[in-house]
């Protein structure tokens, strides 16, 4: 939803700071808790996250990078990818 990649970096960074946020952390971080014993990071934590971190990208930028990606972006397929090399095989494996 016009997140970038630096924006959903950020996103994961805040979520995982949702244990470190919890009542008792520092108390227990202080008497040698072990981070094995922490909770993991929750959906909740993420839901958080969206409230403090903001899409950066706006929307003339993402029709622009659709534009871009339609003219010169990823195949959506193999069979694609094929078609347009001519036919050529692009390596091993098949999808």
């Amino acid at each position: 939803d016009a997140y970038s990649g630096s924006d959903m970096a950020a996103l994961c960074r805040e979520a995982a700071m949702g244990p470190c946020r919890d009542p008792g952390f520092e108390a227990a971080l202080l008497s040698g808790v072990h981070s094995s014993e922490m909770r993991p990071i929750r959906l909740s934590d993420f839901e958080d996250a969206l409230g403090a971190i903001r899409a950066s990208v706006g929307p003339g930028e993402l029709a622009a990078f659709e534009e871009w990606n339609r003219n010169f972006g990823s195949f959506q397929s193999q069979a694609a990818k094929r078609q347009a090399m001519g036919g050529v095989s692009g390596g091993g494996g098949s999808t």
